[in-house]
């Protein structure tokens, strides 16, 4: 990187000079990262290099892999169940990637060693269609893929307690937004890409040729995030006796509401993997769309998020993340709420647009929140909490998913996703801030007393009608027994005085 600064500085053209340095200032974040020493530049600078390739190798797999399985002979529940799998692996790796990145001497060996061996398992995947049994292919598919994804969600809790380590507290908005730009330009270009590749070359050997792709951008990532400069742990830090894990439980019931937004996120990742696995592979089996429709739906999404990077970035800084996941959380249930109608390929295009457009909003605000909620020391313990609870609801919701998928169909899969979506933000917004929660808590208590008060107004009211009533009813039943007896003692009168004109018309003439 040096070498090409010193050959650009060379050239005549002024223009060149300012050009190249526009870009060597945005790759490190933007203007504002003059402010920083040239090593945490170059740090943000190797960071965002390496987001861009880990987010090409895992938007090849996110989009085709699924497909992928369907073209190996997969069924629709075995795709919920490789869904499935893949989201129970983020919970079983979490507590063993926590204390791997707690105990390590480096947060960068907790993140490159998982990556780069995830990839080597990627590339067993590559090869599956040598294999003549559909079985084994499919069987083989889904115990790799399970076993990559189980690599790279270890590395995870070292991950993001490294980058809060890089990124300044202050430019954290600003620099993920300008990273995810540059991220979803490149999964943009690529997938459209991918798409071409898989149509011209064939089915199988497309698929084959973007996930080696994959495989080698998932390297470089791996190898780019291995420049960033981190600081050497502390002895203290490696060496954590078993009081200190007692000390995080005691610490973890402390923070309200970090356990708010675990719990929330729970609910919310459960309902959005019902449907997360089957809107790529509904399309291309409700609507027979093609590889290049495919691919190109995908990177609609992803072009998209760049605008959405951009607003909600500066949004962040000015209205908070709290605000901005709110926003999106009701913007995101409408994409499956519309997915469950769409028949025709080109139907799912504008849905995208939207679903690129909120979702990048919301998975800006939630990492920002999960750093903002999450505590310098031990960070690495709540983000593996953090993640564990997630991934146990998202393989939840896949596999409840996968089973709606072959019972009822894709349909009430999107419409049961888009609810549930909908509840869970609406919880959020409610229960993520303090003040709002005590508001509404007081204004229930408020309500209850109420209720309270005019039910036993009402409980009152009631005994006395029902007094009256009774009384009413008694003072009836006593008119009309007094009627009865007035009429049975008229009518025996009667009958005694015709039983005595009878007995007069029956004696006899003496005379």
């Amino acid at each position: 990187m040096k070498f090409v600064k010193q050959l650009i500085n060379r050239l005549p053209l002024e223009w060149w000079r300012r050009w190249w340095e526009q870009i060597y200032l945005i790759t490190a974040g933007g203007a504002w990262s003059v402010k920083l020493s040239s090593v945490k530049r170059r740090s943000l600078r190797w960071l965002l290099f390496s987001g861009v390739f880990f987010n090409i190798s895992d938007s090849i797999l996110g989009t085709y892999q699924s497909v992928y399985l369907l073209a190996l002979g997969a069924s629709r529940g075995e795709i919920g169940l490789l869904n499935s799998l893949l989201n129970l692996s983020m919970p079983v790796a979490m507590l063993p990637g926590a204390y791997i990145a707690e105990r390590g001497s480096s947060y960068k060996k907790a993140v490159v060693i998982p990556s780069a061996l995830g990839r080597v398992l990627l590339l067993g995947v590559v090869f599956l269609p040598f294999l003549p049994d559909t079985n084994s292919r499919v069987v083989l598919c889904i115990v790799l893929l399970v076993l990559q994804a189980l690599l790279a969600n270890l590395s995870n809790p070292a991950w993001t307690a490294s980058v809060g380590a890089v990124v300044p507290l202050r430019w954290r908005g600003r620099y993920f937004s300008s990273r995810n730009i540059w991220m979803g330009l490149a999964a943009f270009i690529i997938l459209n890409i991918a798409g071409y590749i898989i149509d011209n070359a064939g089915e199988l050997q497309g698929y084959q040729i973007i996930l080696f792709l994959a495989v080698l951008a998932g390297w470089l990532g791996a190898w780019t995030y291995s420049k960033v400069e981190q600081k050497q742990k502390k002895t203290a830090n490696i060496k954590v006796s078993a009081a200190k894990n007692y000390d995080f439980w005691q610490q973890l019931k402390g923070e309200q509401q970090f356990l708010i937004f675990c719990g929330t996120a729970f609910i919310w990742n459960f309902f959005v993997q019902i449907a997360g696995p089957f809107f790529i592979v509904a399309l291309a089996e409700t609507t027979q769309a093609s590889a290049v429709t495919i691919g190109f739906v995908s990177a609609v999404s992803t072009l998209a998020a760049l605008p959405g990077q951009r607003i909600f970035g500066s949004l962040s800084e000015r209205k908070g993340s709290e605000w901005i996941q709110q926003l999106t959380g009701f913007l995101v249930p409408i994409v499956p709420a519309v997915w469950g109608f769409i028949t025709q390929p080109w139907q799912a295009f504008p849905v995208q647009i939207l679903s690129g457009f909120s979702w990048a909003g919301y998975h800006l605000a939630v990492f920002n929140l999960l750093l903002k909620l999450t505590p310098d020391e031990g960070r690495s313990n709540f983000v593996a909490f953090y993640q564990a609870l997630v991934g146990i609801g998202m393989a939840g919701g896949a596999a409840l998913g996968g089973w709606i998928a072959t019972v009822y169909g894709y349909r009430d899969v999107f419409l049961i996703s888009a609810a549930g979506r909908f509840f869970a933000a609406g919880l959020f917004a409610l229960m993520i801030n303090p003040e709002r929660l005590r508001s509404w808590g007081a204004w229930f208590r408020r309500q209850g007393t109420r209720f309270k008060a005019a039910l036993l107004a009402f409980i009152k009211w009631g005994e006395r009608l029902i007094a009256m009533l009774a009384a009413f009813f008694i003072k009836i039943k006593t008119t009309l027994a007094e009627k009865r007896k007035r009429v049975k003692k008229s009518n025996r009168s009667v009958e005694v005085s015709e039983g005595d004109e009878s007995a007069e018309e029956q004696e006899p003439d003496v005379s």
